[in-house]
This record gives structure tokens, sequence and C-alpha cells, in this order.
């Protein structure tokens, strides 16, 4: 079995612990052992589980011969090469450099989910079962980017724009696309409704059509290192659906409760990400884009969770009620079941396992060990 597998098993291990546990305190006991396994994968991790693995130790040994004018030309961002610059001078081994960055991509993750969804362990491990785990074991400066952001979301509701900014541009020393995040700040104003959904469905059929072409002007403008490159579909189908599905069942289950941050940012993050997704998948170095919105389907998945099975007055519910008066009569006293969350997480999380194990964006994955 390899690493990811077991890596699976002890994920649901602490989440079982953490649902049976009957006291919060307990609870947010197991919810940092289970972001302390994490980091502790992390830091042990095999550099050969990917080819962006090796090229960082290499630039680790390279970097710190560069004068500061050679740094700001690196082809990795300025905060990433200041970052390894000081650990390989300061520290001998370069075991540092994991620590430190499963320090950065985790810590504010799991400070996020605690304060931002209603269930933070779920949220651990939709962060692990939605692939996010793995992307940070395999994209470091992406990562960090990212979980620097989830600090933006305070002046996101605030409506701060430069604090917001500051955010940003804080994320982007790590990675650069990180400035795609400001189009979250525009259209938080925009009132969610259908005509949203359905001009964000046009955008992604066009996108899906022309997507060669509007990457192909992309290129020469923004990246011309890039114009030798022939562009070819990168697949993607799967999760293209994954996200579109969440956005509309949110929308249907949800509606009511948009209006609320804890619902309306990662809501909107990831239909940002459902309409840009056959776009970034025409290019393979811009799916990277999706990747600052995908993340939202973590949270998306608590309140999906925690709406359809610790809710019996849910629309889904109330429509089986209308229409299938019989099979509602037999699902609702389940709820009161002490085994009934039980087995609603480990059917969510057997799905979203056989989803992120067969295909990983639009390909066939082969898991390399992490340790």
């Amino acid at each position: 079995m390899n690493g990811f597998y077991w890596l699976y098993l002890v994920m649901i291990a602490f989440l079982l612990g953490h649902t049976l546990c009957k006291t919060q305190e307990n609870k947010r006991l197991i919810y940092y052992g289970a972001c302390g396994f994490l980091m502790l994968i992390f830091v042990l991790q095999d550099y050969s589980v990917s080819l962006d693995i090796a090229e960082y130790m290499r630039q680790w040994e390279i970097i710190p011969t560069l004068s500061f004018g050679e740094m700001l030309v690196h082809k990795f961002e300025i905060g990433y090469v200041l970052l390894c610059w000081f650990l390989e001078r300061t520290f001998e081994s370069d075991r540092v450099l994991l620590l430190v960055l499963g320090v950065l991509i985790l810590l504010p993750f799991c400070r996020s989910y605690e304060e931002e969804t209603e269930n933070p362990m779920i949220a651990l491990m939709a962060f692990v079962a939605l692939g996010m785990y793995m992307h940070a074991i395999i994209f470091w400066r992406q990562l960090v980017a990212m979980a620097i952001l989830t600090y933006s979301y305070r002046f996101l509701r605030k409506k701060k724009f430069f604090s917001f900014l500051l955010v940003v541009l804080a994320a982007m020393t790590f990675h650069k696309t990180a400035v795609v995040f400001l189009g979250l700040y525009i259209l938080y104003k925009v009132p969610i409704n259908r005509w949203l959904l359905l001009v964000c469905a046009c955008c992604t059929l066009v996108l899906g059509l022309f997507g060669r072409p509007i990457i192909e002007f992309g290129i020469s403008v923004i990246y011309p290192r890039y114009s030798h490159v022939v562009l070819q579909r990168m697949g993607g189908e799967t999760l293209l659906a994954l996200l579109w599905a969440v956005t509309l069942l949110s929308y249907w289950l949800l509606n009511d409760r948009l209006a609320e941050d804890r619902v309306r940012i990662p809501f909107l993050m990831v239909l940002i990400g459902a309409t840009l997704q056959p776009l970034c998948f025409t290019f393979f170095w811009w799916l990277r884009i999706v990747l600052f919105f995908r993340v939202a389907l973590v949270p998306m998945t608590v309140l999906l969770y925690t709406e359809l099975f610790c809710r019996k007055d849910n629309r889904a519910m109330a429509l089986l009620q209308q229409y299938l008066p019989g099979i509602h009569s037999r699902l609702l006293p389940l709820y009161d079941r002490k085994w009934f969350p039980v087995i609603a997480q480990l059917l969510l999380f057997a799905v979203l396992f056989v989803w992120y194990v067969s295909e990983l964006d639009g390909a066939v994955y082969l898991m390399a060990p992490i340790i």
C-alpha cells in the first residue's frame, strides 16, 4: 500500500475519534493531533516525490551563492529566495526548510479551518481528500502563497482594500500568480443570484471552446518565453464537474445563507474556479490559477455535510417529503442515531477518495511514496 493510502487511513481514524469524542476539549486535542501528524509527514517526505521538489533542492544549493541583484531576477519569487538564503546560511540540515514550510503552509490553513468552519476536523479531512495536502507536499511556493491568503478573508469582509492588497502582495512574494486573488475582491460585491451563475456558466463554455486562442494571446503578452509550447488539452473534466456540482448544490441548499461571510467567500471562490478551469487546463502552467480557488472546496465540503447530514429540515429532505414521503419517513429517524454521522462521513470520504486517487486534474494519478 502506498504512502497516500496509509495517510488517508490514519486521517480517517482521527476523524472518527473526533466525531465519537464527547467533550469539546478532547475534540480540540484530536484536531491538533491531526494537524501535527500532517506536519510531521510533510517534514519527513522523500525528495523523490516530484520533479518540483528535486528542483527546489537544487536551488537550495544555488541560492546562497547568489548576489542580491541575482536574487531579484531569480526564477523563484523573492520571498522564497530570501527564505532559502537565510535558512541555508543559518542551519546545516536542509530539513529545516521542510519544517519552516510545513509551519508556513499548514498552520494558517489549520487556524483558518478552526475559525472559519463549523467542523474543523471534517475540513482538515477534506483538505487531504480533495488533494490539497498532496499539492502542499509538491507545490511548496504556491501553497505558502495560498496559506498567506487565508489572512485576507477578514479584510475582504470589512471591505478594507489596502489591507487586502497587502496580504495579496505578501503572497505574491512566494508565487506571483496570487495576483489572481484580487478578482475575489471585485466579485465579492456582486449579488449572488441565478444570473451570476448563468453568466459564469456561459464564460465556462466560451473558455472551453475558445481557450486555445485566448491562451496563445495571453502567452504572447505575459509569458513570451513559453511561446514555443504546443498547446493541447490537459483534461480536467472531472474537476470541472466537481466544481460546478458543488456550486449548484450549494446554491440550492444554502441559498438563504449566501449573505453570510462564512458561506459567501468560499462559494465565490469555487464559482471562480469553476468558471476559469477550462482555460487553465488548456495550458499546463496556468492550471495553478484554479488551485487558488479550488481550495475553497474544503470549507464548502463542511457546509454541505452539515446541511445534508446534521439538519433534518434541509431542502433535500423537504423535497423528499413532498415527492417521496415513504423514503423521507425512513430517513428522518436516522438523524437521531449516534452512528449516523460516522456512516455519513465514511460515505463522503470514500467517494472523495475514489475520485482523487483515480484521477487528478484530468490525468491518471500514480501516488509516489511520502516517506
